[in-house]
């Protein structure tokens, strides 16, 4: 039998932030054992899906601020409804002839050449991991945290697989002009700053999104240079030393990808560790439009070999590049790689 839905969010919604209440510790674990037993029966599959519907839409709350945070620094951002129709600009600047667009199965290409705006159309995008029920009924409020950020980290790369597929397409069709590009072994300093000159070009201070280990290739490369180690402030050198994630490389600002293991031997990554995006950090016109169409949605089913729980996330999204001359792209092929 479900228990009351408004309860239980403000439940999970106290546990993950950790503003438990006097009894929350105690109820969490009582409903989870409720849900998936003490490992000797199965789940009841009414009370598995209202567990998962809760725990993905907690998830969605807490994806906000990290979609907002992320993907704001190179897109325009807006969320409406499932069936809204959305106008997108097309910016006059770059007389756009066409523009790259996400489908659920790659990317298509769409010509706009005369026009001034299109209608954003919405794919359905979808990613999936699994759980396992035993985990949650021994350590339920450090493993439900963890569930809630799997589903929310996975949102957020689920937009960013878009991404990367649409600058690649339009990397090799040359609508991302080659001076915005370097790729190949050994990538010094000296042509990141070269890439970033490019884009300072477009006002503001520039982006770099990339995996922590091109991050502190470039970030440490600053100490070694004959000419960036004599340039480097007290405060620079103590973020090289002990910062977990460093945010400055010369005049670009760094933000660190979240790029989780996605096998038991720590081999696999679910986004290239070797490749980052630079972006104008001041520009009006973002190069990249994401329309997010409703919340995350899930579906759920229990292995029957196993008895991990699979979760399907989906979600309606729009996601279109717009503005190509603004983007940069930076891949090291040698000296970065797990």
């Amino acid at each position: 039998m479900k228990l009351d839905n408004l309860k239980l969010k403000g439940l999970f919604s106290r546990v993950y932030n950790s503003k438990m209440e006097e009894t929350d510790s105690a109820d969490i674990k009582a409903y989870i054992t409720k849900v998936f037993g003490d490992g000797r029966q199965n789940p009841d599959p009414s009370m598995l899906h209202q567990f998962n519907n809760l725990v993905v839409e907690t998830a969605d709350e807490i994806a906000k601020p990290m979609v907002t945070n992320l993907l704001s620094l190179f897109a325009k951002v807006e969320k409406r409804n499932r069936g809204d129709l959305v106008e997108l600009k097309i910016p006059q600047k770059n007389k756009a002839k066409v523009i790259w667009s996400a489908t659920g199965s790659g990317v298509d290409l769409v010509r706009v050449e005369g026009r001034k705006s299109i209608f954003a159309v919405p794919a359905h995008l979808s990613t999936g991991f699994y759980y396992e029920p035993l985990d949650l009924v021994k350590e339920s409020e450090d493993y439900f945290r963890k569930l809630v950020n799997d589903v929310a980290n996975a949102k957020v790369r689920l937009f960013l697989d878009k991404i990367n597929e649409l600058t690649a397409t339009a990397i090799s069709s040359g609508k991302i002009p080659a001076k915005n590009v370097k790729t190949g072994a050994n990538v010094t300093i000296q042509e990141y700053n070269k890439v970033s000159s490019v884009l300072q070009r477009y006002g503001g201070r520039p982006v770099f999104v990339a995996d922590s280990l091109l991050i502190d290739y470039f970030a440490m490369q600053q100490a070694t240079d004959s000419t960036f180690k004599n340039l480097l402030t007290d405060g620079i050198k103590d973020e090289l030393l002990t910062a977990l994630n460093p945010t400055t490389i010369a005049r670009t600002t760094a933000v660190n990808l979240v790029n989780p293991f996605t096998d038991a031997t720590n081999s696999k990554v679910e986004l290239p560790v070797n490749k980052g995006y630079m972006f104008a950090g001041g520009v009006e016109q973002k190069p990249f439009s994401i329309v997010e169409y409703g919340g995350l949605r899930q579906m759920t089913e229990q292995d029957i070999e196993d008895e991990r729980v699979k979760m399907k996330i989906t979600q309606d999204v729009a996601v279109n590049l717009l503005f190509g001359e603004a983007i940069g792209i930076i891949e090291e092929q040698a000296a970065v790689s797990l």
